[in-house]
């Protein structure tokens, strides 16, 4: 099985504009998200609409695929281009998570190769206090770990314990080669979460369970709290 990265980003984030060229202790965003894929042994390909950004990246051993095509989602701008990438799955390791851990990646990539039926794959983490902060993702799962539903809202109500979403996804390259045949999601309009594509078209989403913590910049206080506590992400 071939299996590789794609780091899908844009220039234009709506909650943080030029999120991915913020500077991070002496690197850029994006450069630090690629430093942390590339002690993985999977290729990695970025994925991104801004010739700046790509001009900012300080790496000649990733490959950079510039396109310009809207894109609603950053599954949706893997999907555009996922014709050039060679690989059997495509794993999605978002364009803001500067520290994720390379153990984080190479545990989806494990879990991938000893169950490689399923079409998509994501990890997901217990959580026992209940948290209420909308950019951060929340999921419920059936008792086979399928996926239900995804959500910016606390659920399920009043659970003893939640699980986080962490944002990293296993896609088989099928799914995204007929990712545009698939129909609007209601769902995922009103929760501007793109993983509910899936589950409203009849596609299921496996999780699995990790002890990792994947630290995401989606608003400026993430970024000044990245930068103000580094030392223990690095």
């Amino acid at each position: 099985m071939k299996n590789a990265l794609a780091i899908p980003v844009r220039i234009n984030s709506s909650r943080l504009p030029n999120k991915a060229l913020k500077m991070i202790h002496g690197k850029t965003l994006i450069q630090r998200v690629i430093d942390q894929c590339k002690k993985t042994d999977l290729p990695v390909y970025l994925i991104t609409d801004s010739q700046e950004i790509v001009t900012s990246i300080d790496d000649d051993n990733i490959t950079v695929i510039f396109q310009e095509k809207e894109a609603e989602s950053g599954t949706e701008r893997i999907a555009n281009v996922v014709s050039n990438i060679d690989a059997d799955y495509i794993i999605n390791v978002q364009g803001d998570q500067p520290f994720i851990n390379p153990e984080a990646i190479n545990e989806m990539n494990s879990f991938i190769i000893n169950n490689p039926t399923h079409e998509i794959v994501t990890p997901i983490k217990t959580y026992t206090e209940k948290y209420s902060d909308p950019s951060k993702c929340k999921v419920v799962v059936d008792l086979y770990g399928k996926a239900i539903y995804f959500s910016r809202s606390p659920i399920p109500y009043n659970a003893e314990h939640s699980y986080g979403h962490l944002g990293m996804y296993g896609y088989k390259k099928d799914i995204l080669l007929n990712f545009h045949k698939l129909k609007t999601s209601p769902l995922e309009k009103v929760e501007k979460l793109e993983q509910l594509k899936f589950i409203d078209n009849g596609i299921s989403i496996q999780t699995y369970e990790t002890n990792h913590s994947i630290f995401s910049v989606d608003t400026q206080a993430d970024l000044v709290y990245a930068i103000e506590h580094f030392n223990e992400f690095v």
